[in-house]
């Protein structure tokens, strides 16, 4: 047992390492100001005040932006930075473009009555107008039959309801021109 423990307490040797003049530092060379010698006391010069020293002020220093790591691949850099948010797209359609409409709006019988009218049979021909080219299309014709309304009662003495002020400035109009109404 006191074998053991002496060779446990035994320190591990040492390997000794050689230098080189590439691995040894070359210390600092110490720059030595020597003092003048002090002036006795014995001299009748008087000494000049010392003039007081000019400190430039501080320039401020801008502030620069930390610099990007170095050791971070660019392509996360690329790949990891979103400038926008991803939007939610309408993915994969489940209808072809060149379905017909009467198929797809077999339950809709107005909508069908209005494609009807814009002229239009499939998807992909009803896409290429944007919704509020579709709303002036399909109200226009409404508005104008509307207005021939209106003319026609003002002309025979007769208006919609609300609509009197209408009426009288259009027949004030009719009798200034004193032309014939206009065709219809």
């Amino acid at each position: 047992m006191a074998k053991k423990k002496a060779a446990k307490k035994a320190a591990p040797k040492r390997v000794a390492t050689v230098r080189t003049a590439a691995t040894a530092q070359k210390k600092p060379v110490k720059n030595v100001v020597r003092k003048k010698p002090a002036a006795s006391s014995t001299t009748t010069q008087k000494r000049k005040p010392p003039e007081p020293e000019i400190v430039p002020e501080p320039v401020p220093v801008p502030i620069v932006p930390a610099a990007r790591k170095k050791g971070v691949r660019k392509a996360t850099l690329t790949t990891g930075i979103r400038t926008k948010k991803p939007t939610k797209q309408l993915g994969r359609s489940r209808i072809p473009t060149d379905a017909p409409l009467d198929v797809v709006f077999q339950n809709d019988p107005q909508a069908r009555e209005a494609f009807v009218f814009l002229g239009v049979h499939t998807i992909r021909e009803l896409e290429q107008f944007h919704p509020d080219d579709l709303v002036m299309r399909l109200t226009s014709p409404a508005k104008q039959t509307v207005g021939r309304i209106r003319k026609i009662l003002a002309m025979n003495n007769r208006c919609l309801e609300g609509d009197e002020s209408f009426a009288l400035d259009y027949q004030e109009s009719l009798t200034q021109s004193h032309a014939t109404p206009p065709n219809l």
